[in-house]
């Protein structure tokens, strides 16, 4: 009963697919080449914007030797905080991780003041220094502050550096005493609390090797996914011990990040969060250009928000059915009218992965990458459709009886 729940989490089409390509598995897996993730790949939501200011808290004592030449590193790695940190000798090479992955805290660099509140040493000595970053924004005329993050990162004493000491991410030291299981190409990281389902871990395991023999893609090298009770933990976790969450989500979600990493931050999915896991195989060689690819091919196959793909085509048809008017185009452009985040977020994951299905079922992968190439502009998209998904009209009033009857048919609800 356990394991038919978790195949659940893929559209019956894509499980049959999976598992005729589960035979070949043994022999296709062993022909291909498996990659290491790059830090150019990512899948942060927000473009990376300089703090135009960089204040330090008055608790800081910069007179102090370490603590002033801390403040000058972090001063000078978020005048431009990217992966030329390495290069510029600001960012650690010590370890894998921060060879690899780098700072995962990249979200709070959105164009906020920043303002350095805290420079300590981590534990006895003086070879690590936690550091502490707030960025907010304040209204000097109503007197209120408007604060997007607080971020925890890491400065390491290392000979040679430019400041005597290089920065570094906070994930394996705060994930460190974490429980843990590996199962093929992916480890799992238990936050306190969590335990291990060796169905789900199983489940997911094989997943990676079959959507990557689905898309024709290199297997990854490897993926970490961390386990949380909320994305508030998950956040803790790499370092932001503060990040806005949407309302909607209630405290659950998960993310992919750059560097092979899962956050799995609902507890009722755990290891089963497959909608970031494919996020992470395919982001590297068959990231789509448009977030209606990229997020309905990951719902097609692992479904979104805590439901399956066929419980979110339900939803999507109950949207439909409480609301005649609304139209794809509107859908795709983030404005059904009246319409909760919540109900605007369901009804366009949704969309993406009928049009996936779709798209697959009559021109296969090649298809599908010709679907990922399309431009995300809403005007764009609805332009291209039609000749993507074969229809002989080409207006948006073809397209909205197309997506009406693609939902009456994949969905439970009449």
């Amino acid at each position: 009963m356990r394991q038919v729940r978790l195949n659940t989490h893929l559209s019956k089409s894509v499980i049959a697919i999976l598992s005729l390509l589960s035979i070949r598995l043994r022999v296709v897996a062993a022909a291909l080449i498996p990659v290491t993730f790059v830090t150019a790949v990512a899948f942060q939501a927000h473009a990376q914007e300089a703090p135009p200011k960089v204040s330090v808290s008055f608790g800081i004592d910069t007179t102090l030797t370490d603590v002033g030449k801390v403040v000058g590193l972090v001063r000078a790695y978020l005048a431009k905080p990217d992966s030329s940190a390495r290069s510029r000798g600001l960012w650690s090479t010590a370890t894998d991780f921060d060879r690899r992955v780098g700072d995962l805290t990249m979200d709070a660099y959105q164009g906020f003041p920043a303002t350095i509140v805290g420079v300590a040493p981590d534990g006895p000595g003086d070879s690590l220094y936690v550091v502490r970053v707030l960025y907010a924004r304040g209204d000097s005329a109503g007197g209120r502050i408007s604060p997007l993050a607080l971020q925890r990162l890491f400065a390491v004493r290392e000979s040679g550096a430019p400041f005597g000491f290089r920065l570094s991410g906070a994930l394996p030291r705060l994930t460190d005493g974490w429980e843990r299981r590996t199962k093929g190409r992916v480890t799992f990281w238990y936050a306190p609390g969590q335990h291990p389902d060796s169905a789900k871990i199983s489940h997911t395991s094989s997943f990676v090797d079959s959507v990557a023999v689905l898309f024709h893609v290199p297997l990854p090298n490897h993926i970490d996914v961390y386990v949380t009770r909320s994305m508030e933990e998950a956040q803790r976790a790499i370092g932001l011990d503060f990040f806005p969450e949407a309302s909607a989500d209630r405290g659950r979600g998960g993310r992919a990040l750059f560097g092979g990493i899962v956050l799995a931050g609902n507890p009722a999915l755990g290891e089963g969060y497959v909608h970031e896991v494919a996020h992470v195989i395919l982001g590297p060689t068959f990231n789509g250009r448009s977030r209606l690819f990229n997020e309905g091919v990951a719902t097609w196959l692992g479904g979104s928000r805590g439901r399956t793909t066929q419980e979110m085509y339900t939803r999507l048809r109950q949207i439909q059915t409480a609301r005649p008017a609304l139209t794809l185009g509107q859908v795709l452009s983030n404005a059904i009218p009246d319409a909760q985040a919540e109900e605007m977020t369901d009804a366009f994951y949704a969309t993406g992965a009928l049009i996936v299905d779709s798209v697959y079922r009559r021109g296969g992968i090649e298809g599908l990458r010709s679907l990922a190439q399309l431009n995300g502009d809403p005007k764009v998209l609805l332009a291209a459709l039609p000749t993507q998904l074969g229809l002989s009209g080409s207006d948006e009033a073809a397209l909205d009886r197309w997506w009406h009857a693609q939902a009456v048919r994949v969905s439970n609800v009449r």
